[in-house]
């Protein structure tokens, strides 16, 4: 899609970790200091009902570079990789004349890498990696709650070290003279819970409503969980603590983006560039009574924040909330229309930027499908950063939600659906003891069949080859 000046456009897709849409100023929160998210919602669209195809990093980032649900892909788990005969989505932007560049949290250790000109990973040797390392280094390993304040200055942060090095990455993508795409995917607000003063206490804890984390009729799984996250010995004043540095986690990365866009702008680029804010997926942050993620198919770990902005002076609308069900691999046609590229028959989503432009009359899909797990490595319990051993499931989980209802299917521990009209936290399970599984939550049952039987079918007739199911990292 060309802009109004005729010329390819640059895209620049930026993307935080484990935020979920709870916690973005965009969507209602006011705790969350967040003016650059904010900014750009008002210069172009926020997609109110963004959903990821999985709960955890690896299985969505592959799902957005390949357009295909794991289902398909087959990467459901962390132990997976990408598989070998997809074309991702930098390699058919690059095989149209793109310039094509990442720095971040891409998966470079899972097969993601092909098709970048340019590629530097967020544990990237040196003062990026150092800074990592002392992040990592804080927070207790029997406890996911965990948070307080780092050593050092924001300015020798993660991401602002990342934040230096994409804008010395985008010199030399400028100086190529091609159209580009630049994907800068942070690691904030990934747990630890920690974060550099003053975003440490930028946020009241006091201010901050407590999380629901529900009663005893929560699955069985989740109370092994909470013990392993050492949820019982976190007061609530604790807990208020830990998301107050989430929320400062989230201004920090925030502050970071404006500064990759302060670089664009120097560089006279805005009147050409798409610019895309999304998250790989959510967090707990205390709901539930849990910390970071789990292999669980919930509201807070797969509704996420998604934004786009189009180029200066473009007709398209601005400062627009767009409800409707929208789809994480939505992103793969929607970036290769942008630049004008073919989209391959396969793909599972729909062109977002065609549909905006639309006037979105109609519905691009009364459901929303997820999968996740699968998994038969040997971590355990791996906090403050990762997941409690009780939530990582051997089984695949398969889900599906529409607006008002959502279904779990989990082989492991029993099935799950929720009424999300009455109970959006998502705490009373409505196939528990005593449960009557109502008609809408059946039809969900048999829509997760049939795109079973769907994505089989796509993935048998495009021959996938899955990546190699490695060891544990």
């Amino acid at each position: 899609m060309a802009s109004g000046n005729g010329r390819r456009p640059n895209i620049v897709y930026l993307m935080t970790d484990q935020q979920k849409v709870s916690a973005s100023s965009v969507y209602g929160n006011a705790h969350v200091p967040s003016p650059f998210m904010d900014e750009i919602a008002s210069r172009g669209v926020a997609f109110d009902d963004a959903y990821v195809a999985s709960p955890i990093c690896t299985p969505s980032r592959a799902t957005v570079f390949t357009g295909v649900h794991p289902l398909v892909h087959q990467v459901t788990c962390h132990q997976n990789r990408a598989p070998y005969n997809l074309p991702q989505l930098s390699e058919l932007l690059q095989d149209s004349g793109y310039y094509t560049a990442t720095v971040g949290h891409y998966e470079h250790d899972r097969n993601l890498t092909r098709g970048w000109h340019e590629q530097v990973s967020f544990s990237e040797s040196g003062v990026v990696g150092k800074a990592l390392q002392g992040w990592y280094s804080h927070g207790s390993h029997d406890s996911g709650w965990s948070s307080g304040a780092l050593e050092h200055p924001p300015e020798e942060g993660h991401a602002s070290r990342m934040t230096t090095r994409a804008i010395d990455v985008l010199d030399g993508v400028v100086a190529d003279g091609s159209p580009f795409f630049l994907h800068v995917p942070y690691l904030e607000p990934h747990p630890p819970y920690f974060a550099s003063p003053p975003f440490d206490t930028l946020v009241d804890p006091a201010t901050i409503p407590a999380p629901q984390q529900g009663d005893d009729r929560r699955p069985a799984w989740q109370a092994e969980a909470r013990l392993q996250m050492g949820s019982s010995d976190a007061t609530e004043g604790d807990v208020r603590r830990m998301l107050a540095v989430y929320y400062g986690m989230i201004a920090y990365v925030d502050g970071q983006m404006r500064r990759l866009h302060s670089a664009l702008v120097d560089r006279g680029l805005l009147d050409n560039t798409w610019i895309i804010i999304g998250a790989d997926h959510g967090d707990y942050a205390g709901e539930k009574g849990m910390y970071t993620k789990t292999e669980s198919l919930y509201e807070c770990l797969l509704h996420v924040p998604l934004i786009i902005a189009p180029p200066e002076g473009a007709q398209w609308p601005r400062g627009s909330h767009i409800s409707g069900l929208v789809d994480q691999v939505d992103l793969f046609p929607t970036i290769l229309g942008m630049a004008g590229a073919p989209v391959p028959d396969y793909a599972q989503g729909h062109d977002l930027v065609s549909w905006v432009s639309n006037g979105a009359a109609q519905p691009l899909r009364d459901v929303a499908f997820s999968q996740v797990g699968d998994y038969h490595g040997n971590l355990g319990t791996t906090m403050p950063s990762g997941i409690a051993k009780a939530g990582r499931h051997p089984s695949l989980l398969q889900g599906a939600r529409s607006k008002e209802f959502s279904y779990l299917r989990d082989p492991d521990y029993g099935d799950e659906a929720y009424d999300l009209r009455s109970d959006p936290a998502e705490l009373v399970n409505l196939l528990g003891p005593g449960g009557k599984e109502p008609a809408e939550v059946a039809s969900l049952r048999g829509r997760v069949d049939r795109w079973e039987d769907e994505c089989i079918q796509l993935r048998d007739r495009l021959g996938v080859v899955p990546g190699f199911r490695g060891f544990d990292q």
